[in-house]
């Protein structure tokens, strides 16, 4: 006997909100860049100068699509002034009459200067964080106006912090894109290629096939990076634990918005499993008759015949001896198993015909009908719980998986050549957040 068609199931899909906590590397941003550099620029003729520039603390501001922070700086400012320079002495050339020296910053106040940035982020289809930084507002405060030579020295100091600022773009991608999202990424994929032990109930592998990330978006309030990861997997839960077969890490699919997740799961189980869930109500059972009565030992499933269950049935009482039944399964929207249109097997007229003639009456196959209606809810409770521990997990160092299973509940039952298939569904939700 081979097993029949396999039902075709719809495509199971994880979609998991991703939080990343970016107050740690915003404060690495803030100490790994240089709160003061300084520089100059000497000529014979004309203004030279030499400059120092010190920031303050950066007060990062999470916008919804990117990250905006403003800097409070200051200055200060030397500045040398020659009308005319000649080059009798030397071949640099000196100024022919005395310089004209002058300040700003120096001496008393420093003046202050407003400076702010802007970074895009995406993730690449590698899941690394791909950004740009841009310098978008330099606000000069306190003007540095020379009287003595009337001489604006704004636009020069601007010129050159602005360079020295500008410099700083790529110090600051280099901080934020070293967040390490991939090896996150990679965490999740392979705890969900990891089977899931359901107990006594066998294992649930997901098999994850594909993924594909959204936009990454900010949450102000919370100074965190939030993105939603969509898995397309092909779940499966069978009694017997089977070898894992790790796959790598695929590079990202188009992604389509989704929430929670809705798994149709094919399960797999021996009939040892309907054995469990029938002997439980029918051990003991005792069915009254004429004067007479006969106790239900054990059942046995042997197989099938086309699509009905083949039961041995051991028995004692005013007869010891067995008897075989066939019956058609199913389940109920209640999450019942049940057998229904029992009948005697002819295998047990030919055993019992002559000793237990009485077992065949329809009575006692009225009796055995009521018997034989089986509550799934406490099983798929159960399962529920286990899963749900499973789900809340720390992957790794600041890694932590959650979820929760809001519904699980089986459809269908399909007889096979040495066990059974329950098509199953089960939805829920997951988050995983990263510190």
């Amino acid at each position: 006997m081979i097993d029949p068609p396999l039902p075709v199931l719809s495509v199971s899909k994880i979609t998991v909100p991703i939080e990343i906590d970016l107050q740690s590397q915003l404060n690495d941003v803030e100490k790994s860049l240089p709160i003061s550099f300084d520089g100059k620029q000497e000529q014979c003729e004309g203004v030279s100068f030499n400059y120092k520039f010190i920031r303050e603390p950066i007060n990062f501001q999470l916008t919804k699509t990117g990250l905006y922070y403003e800097v409070d700086g200051k200055f200060q400012l030397k500045l040398n002034y020659c009308p005319k320079c000649h080059s009798l002495w030397d071949e640099k050339g000196t100024c022919a009459i005395p310089r004209i020296y002058a300040s700003c910053g120096v001496g008393e106040p420093m003046r202050r200067v407003k400076v702010g940035y802007n970074t895009t982020v995406s993730i690449t289809n590698s899941y690394i964080f791909n950004t740009e930084t841009k310098l978008k507002r330099f606000d000069v405060i306190d003007p540095c106006e020379i009287t003595v030579f009337k001489y604006n020295a704004t636009s020069q100091v601007e010129k050159q912090v602005k360079n020295q600022l500008q410099s700083l773009e790529k110090d600051i991608d280099r901080q934020i894109e070293s967040v390490d999202i991939r090896s996150s990424i990679k965490d999740v994929w392979r705890q969900l290629e990891e089977p899931m032990n359901l107990n006594d109930y066998g294992f649930l592998y997901l098999k994850p096939k594909n993924i594909s990330l959204s936009p990454v978006t900010f949450d102000a309030t919370n100074k965190r990076a939030e993105l939603t990861a969509e898995l397309t997997v092909e779940p499966y839960i069978t009694t017997n634990k089977e070898q894992t077969i790790y796959s790598v890490l695929p590079n990202q699919t188009t992604y389509t918005p989704g929430q929670g997740y809705a798994l149709n799961i094919l399960v797999k189980a021996s009939y040892d499993s309907i054995n469990k869930i029938m002997n439980k109500n029918l051990i003991g059972y005792k069915i009254p008759f004429n004067g007479k009565e006969i106790s239900v030992d054990s059942l046995h499933v042997l197989g099938n015949q086309e699509q009905k269950l083949i039961i041995q049935v051991y028995f004692s009482g005013s007869k010891k001896g067995e008897f075989y039944l066939i019956g058609t399964p199913y389940i109920t929207e209640d999450q019942f198993f049940v057998l229904t249109n029992l009948a005697y097997d002819i295998n047990s007229k030919s055993i019992l015909l002559k000793t237990a003639k009485w077992l065949f009456d329809k009575r006692i196959l009225e009796e055995l009908n009521k018997s034989a209606k089986y509550d799934l809810n406490p099983l798929l409770n159960e399962t529920k719980t286990t899963i749900t521990n499973q789900l809340n997990t720390q992957l790794d160092e600041g890694v932590f998986l959650s979820g929760t299973v809001d519904r699980l509940a089986v459809s269908t039952i399909l007889l096979g050549a040495s066990g059974f298939f329950l098509t199953t569904e089960v939805s829920g939700n997951m988050k995983l957040k990263m510190k």
